[in-house]
């Protein structure tokens, strides 16, 4: 997949297929757009583009907003190129873009500067000044500028539709398995390894801290994970919270990783939220804290839960797997 910084830096002999939007998460219902897009690419001899922000818009008109995004922008190439994509456009989201009105920015960016034939979007995409486009109007520009308009309608999972911000809930509320589902792979943090209290390994069960770069970090607790180290996944325990037993104020993630002995200092890795297995809680005594992580090992170790960084998602329109609503 090709990374284009800015649509006016894109450049195409052949005709577009396009997709627009923020594809936070790349979750299921984001699938399903990059999924018709690649789809109606190779069926008519197109090229596959998809066109996202940076920032996300919420960051440029609410800069003090209290906002999580679920994916890192390279998080986000790596998902969308795994989806076919020929032609990722990560369109910088200043003023510029955020003054336009719905029938400039389908004029100027969708239609002269990306030459879109075809344009798939969700049936909540909004664009333009203040939001004020949406995808009927898209449609009825598309009419007037020369390219068809395909809405998708939303994808419902456990009887809510699947969004980013349902997503963003249920990893607050630490509710990272049903996460797993909607995003077709467990939630991931990552980051180097860093020099920590040292209290873990006195305490017979060594663990990694590591210095996340997200800042979506689950509701405090105690999570099985699998630590991916050197691509290699482990079965591992991670503490997310602040140590209050030894009266830590500060959050942080320290990883157990299990039967694993080498030194992982300055090492980069991810972490892959897989069940939730109690809250953070306050001991009375470093014994009982010893007894409580035994008993947390064992558990994970014990979970029946496949090692994997993708689990399987069904090819066919997942619109259909449980159905959808206009």
């Amino acid at each position: 997949m090709i990374v284009v910084r800015g649509s006016s830096q894109f450049a195409s002999e052949k005709v577009v297929s396009l997709t627009v939007g923020n594809f936070d998460g790349v979750h299921l219902g984001h699938r399903e757009l990059l999924r018709r897009t690649v789809s109606r690419a190779r069926s008519a001899e197109m090229i596959a583009v998809a066109l996202t922000f940076s920032p996300h818009p919420i960051r440029f008109f609410s800069p003090g907003a209290r906002f999580y995004e679920i994916t890192t922008l390279e998080e986000k190439e790596d998902l969308v190129s795994r989806m076919g994509i020929d032609v990722l456009v990560i369109e910088s989201f200043d003023g510029g873009i955020g003054r336009m009105w719905p029938i400039e920015f389908a004029r100027e960016i969708l239609s002269r500067r990306i030459r879109a034939r075809w344009v798939t979007v969700g049936y909540d995409f909004t664009f333009g000044r203040n939001r004020t486009g949406s995808p009927a109007m898209l449609a009825e520009a598309g009419r007037e500028l020369g390219f068809e308009v395909e809405i998708v309608p939303p994808l419902v999972r456990g009887g809510l539709i699947v969004s980013s911000t349902r997503i963003r809930d249920l990893l607050l509320g630490g509710r990272v398995r049903e996460a797993e589902e909607l995003l077709c792979r467990p939630y991931r943090m990552s980051g180097p390894v860093v020099t920590g209290a040292g209290r873990g390994k006195s305490l017979g069960f060594p663990t990694a801290n590591i210095r996340f770069t997200q800042e979506l970090v689950p509701l405090p607790g105690v999570y099985i994970v699998e630590a991916e180290i050197g691509g290699v996944l482990h079965r591992a325990v991670a503490s997310v919270g602040f140590s209050p037993t030894f009266g830590e104020n500060s959050l942080g993630v320290e990883v157990h990783v299990m039967d694993f002995h080498r030194d992982l200092y300055g090492e980069e890795i991810a972490v892959h939220f897989r069940d939730r297995i109690r809250d953070e809680r306050k001991f009375k005594t470093v014994q009982e804290l010893v007894r409580q992580i035994e008993k947390d090992v064992q558990y994970a170790r014990e979970a029946k839960l496949t090692l994997r960084k993708e689990p399987a998602c069904a090819e066919r329109n997942p619109a259909a797997a449980e159905g959808s609503t206009a």
